[in-house]
């Protein structure tokens, strides 16, 4: 697959502190994907699969990847996706087969009401239920995809700041637009490592139209209007990851911020956006607009 091939083995080596091998004072963008060194955007020539530094890329090779060049399994990937597969047998057994009549669905889907009920849970527990096997299928083939990519780039504390913060302003902007339609799934969140993913690559000067990042925020945006999917949920989802993963990235970066400094402020953003979450639970905005 295109997108994995040309995100994810670029990110692999590269951490926030790597500086391009050709030029020190330069932050690095990518690796290389024939010698693994890290390169600045200047330095990036586009190769058929990712890119290359000027060396490799006068040699003219592709560099093979075997399952051990990959480096750590991505735990907090596998961990998720654990939970919504629990939380979906939870659905089915309480529901003697039926996803929608359990007491798992009903306890933990998001609906506006609800939350303004007092049951605050939702706009976490709704990211993990699934409407039906190929939901969750979809979701997880999808989150089995980004998630590693996030991980890999920036570690597993940012990528979980990054996929709460998508699933939180995905809950807050359904809440808002949509307070009265029960919504789940972690397509949210899922999407918002998309957006943490191209706030990353902006980050190390790398055009997201050179990926096939923004045709996949445009098909599931347009989803919506074929299908009963959320695009309040979508598009919250996107915006908020991308918000988060600009933090954790950009800023430290561009602005001379610790690491820490830039945890921090991810973890007041991801916290807003679960407040926001509340606050449009309980305004009950919907039937207004």
């Amino acid at each position: 697959m295109r997108l994995w091939s040309r995100i994810d083995y670029d990110l692999l080596v590269i951490t926030d502190e790597s500086t391009c091998f050709r030029h020190p004072d330069s932050r690095a963008a990518v690796g290389c994907q024939r010698c693994d060194r890290p390169i600045c955007s200047s330095c990036m020539k586009s190769a058929s699969v990712g890119y290359h530094c000027p060396d490799c890329a006068k040699a003219g090779a592709q560099k093979v990847y075997r399952p051990g060049d990959l480096g750590s399994k991505p735990t907090l990937v596998y961990a998720i996706i654990g939970l919504c597969v629990l939380a979906y047998f939870g659905e089915i057994s309480t529901g003697n087969g039926n996803w929608s009549a359990g007491s798992v669905y009903e306890k933990g889907v998001l609906f506006g009401p609800f939350v303004q009920d007092g049951e605050f849970w939702r706009i976490l527990t709704s990211g993990f239920l699934h409407a039906g096997t190929f939901h969750l299928l979809l979701n997880m083939y999808a989150l089995y995809i980004f998630g590693p990519a996030v991980v890999r780039a920036v570690g597993p504390l940012k990528a979980g700041l990054i996929y709460f913060g998508a699933m939180f302003a995905g809950s807050a902007a359904v809440l808002f637009f949509n307070w009265g339609t029960p919504t789940l799934g972690a397509s949210g969140a899922v999407l918002g490592l998309a957006g943490g993913l191209a706030a990353i690559l902006w980050a190390r000067g790398i055009d997201i139209r050179q990926t096939n990042l923004m045709s996949i925020f445009i098909i599931n945006l347009a989803l919506p209007l074929i299908f009963p999917i959320s695009f309040w949920g979508h598009f919250g989802g996107i915006l908020g990851g991308f918000i988060v993963g600009w933090i954790v990235t950009f800023l430290p970066a561009r602005f001379g911020t610790t690491e820490r400094q830039g945890l921090v402020v991810g973890a007041v953003a991801v916290a807003g956006f679960a407040a926001l979450a509340l606050v449009g639970g309980s305004l009950a905005l919907s039937p207004i607009l």
